[in-house]
């Protein structure tokens, strides 16, 4: 083969080489703009849906919100005062959200996502574990309460469908419209009980539906964190503060029997650790492992609470960071586990 022959096969070869590169490129370049367009129609509404509601329910459950309306809202409403609308509304643009984002978004297939869904839909729908009938929705009612809230807009014919939430006043007029189409669906026995339950109590402790709520506040926690991580941004203001849960409802949205994120804060994280009051040593032991994580500035162990109080860097993601505490702490837990089977065996 002459030099000419040699230079052309080269030649060839490059270009083959350039093609295949350039295709993959145009595909990874493809991919992450569908991505990018995915987040911007599903992700990013699903995201200020979850964090109005879940700030919502706790400043029922955990602050004087109820007493608040009451003061606002004196005279007895034919149907609903605005405040008890207002959380109807909200609890619907979760609804729809979710459902788009379960058919059309990018996490369509994540097992986290997946199964925070398939539990918030549990805690909405069960009859064996929660009291009361307020805020109890089938999945035929969530579903339409999510399509009278937010709904198809463009083209039907369009590649990736759009949707839009109506606005606040708007839902309040159709609500209370006789004529409109979803009133069947406003006068069911679980809006009416609903919107009811707010009305009628002053306090939380005397709210119908007050465990069912904590336990869906807790679990809209956990997906917001989850997905603000993901996606790289944030659109909670502060820190992400769960709703208390007592008696047999602190079990329902527990993270790890091992360690389990209690309350969470700007810079601050506590965690429950049950192992704490039955194993002392331990507790040494996860001091070392805890100031080990990179960005902590101080740990503070409480045997007699079972909890350890974390304190990190500000400037690090705290979803990112309490994501990858609890993770370490089940490791060393695990490999711990594993040590004294060895021991044991020998």
């Amino acid at each position: 083969m002459n030099l000419a022959q040699i230079l052309s096969v080269l030649s060839a070869l490059a270009a083959t080489v350039w093609s295949v590169l350039t295709w993959s490129t145009e595909q990874q370049t493809g991919r992450q703009l569908k991505r990018d367009q995915e987040a911007a129609l599903y992700v990013n509404p699903f995201l200020l849906a979850i964090n109005e509601l879940q700030a919502q329910l706790y400043s029922i459950l955990e602050e004087d919100e109820l007493l608040c309306y009451k003061k606002e809202y004196p005279n007895q409403y034919k149907f609903g005062s605005p405040a008890a609308i207002e959380t109807l509304y909200r609890l619907s643009q979760y609804f729809g959200w979710a459902h788009h984002n379960f058919r059309y978004g990018p996490y369509t297939k994540d097992p986290r996502v997946i199964e925070l869904i398939r539990k918030i839909g549990e805690t909405f729908e069960s009859r064996n574990h929660f009291p009361g009938d307020a805020f109890r929705f089938s999945i035929d009612e969530r579903s339409s309460l999510g399509d009278a809230v937010v709904r198809r807009v463009g083209e039907v014919t369009a590649v990736l469908p759009v949707f839009e939430s109506i606005p606040l006043f708007q839902f309040e007029e159709e609500i209370k419209d006789k004529q409109n189409r979803h009133a069947p669906l406003y006068q069911s026995k679980s809006v009416r009980w609903s919107l009811t339950a707010i009305d009628s109590a002053d306090r939380a402790e005397v709210l119908e539906g007050h465990e069912r709520l904590a336990v869906l506040q807790n679990l809209l926690v956990d997906l917001l964190a989850y997905l603000e991580n993901k996606e790289g941004f944030r659109v909670s203001i502060g820190g992400l503060v769960k709703a208390s849960l007592r008696g047999v409802y602190a079990g329902f949205t527990a993270q790890s029997n091992i360690a389990r994120i209690v309350h969470q804060t700007r810079g601050r994280i506590r965690l429950v650790i049950p192992r704490l009051k039955t194993d002392k040593p331990f507790a040494k032991l996860l001091q070392s492992l805890v100031e080990s994580i990179d960005n902590v500035r101080s740990t503070r162990i409480s045997i007699g609470a079972a909890s350890v109080i974390i304190t990190f860097r500000t400037d690090i993601p705290e979803a990112e960071f309490a994501s990858r505490v609890v993770k370490t702490i089940e490791e060393e837990f695990y490999t711990a586990s594993v040590r004294e089977c060895v021991k044991l065996s020998d």
